[in-house]
């Protein structure tokens, strides 16, 4: 587990698996999960696990689990990030801009209200979209995003977006890897 300080939050980055404090942070970030997709329609053990695995740690801790996850759900597929609070599922948002095929995209970016801060949730790819840094970037305080490795997709121009908005960005990686910033 690893901890991040953007802005003003304090955030724990880690893995389904990781030991979570049960205070002392504003959310728990967890990418692994983007790595696999579960099918929700199929009763399989697999979306049963990452479900009640992540209302366990909400559960027990006093602050948000918000986690990216693939979902297959018939013929639709989305890749999003689930956040759990006090023991249940709070809210999805689901990436809005696909630059991958196969996946469908949504229609709203979300912003949670957090103990101390605003956060704007982009999806993997939309973090990469000044229009969608521009929607949110008045109405939060920093911006989250979780975001599948492997791709040819450069996160390069991430901290230029940050510094032209002005807010602090936390990016995890499916893979484990970070970015993250606090413009000035």
């Amino acid at each position: 587990m690893k901890t991040i300080g953007i802005g003003n939050l304090k955030v724990c980055v880690g893995s389904l698996e990781s030991p979570y404090p049960e205070s002392g942070f504003d959310a728990a970030v967890v990418a692994d999960t983007l790595t696999k997709e579960y099918d929700l329609t199929d009763g399989s053990n697999n979306a049963k696990y990452f479900t009640q695995t992540a209302s366990a740690i909400s559960r027990r801790c006093n602050y948000p689990v918000i986690c990216g996850i693939k979902t297959k759900t018939g013929d639709l597929r989305h890749v999003s990030v689930f956040t759990f609070a006090g023991g249940r599922l709070a809210d999805i948002a689901d990436r809005t801009i696909s630059l991958c095929n196969g996946y469908t995209d949504g229609d709203t970016i979300k912003v949670l209200r957090l103990r101390n801060a605003d956060v704007g949730i982009l999806v993997d790819t939309d973090v990469l979209f000044a229009k969608n840094w521009k929607k949110t970037a008045p109405v939060c305080n920093c911006i989250i995003s979780i975001a599948e490795c492997g791709s040819e997709t450069d996160f390069a121009f991430v901290p230029t977006l940050a510094s032209l908005f002005g807010k602090p960005y936390l990016i995890a990686f499916s893979c484990g890897d970070l970015m993250w910033g606090n413009p000035k």
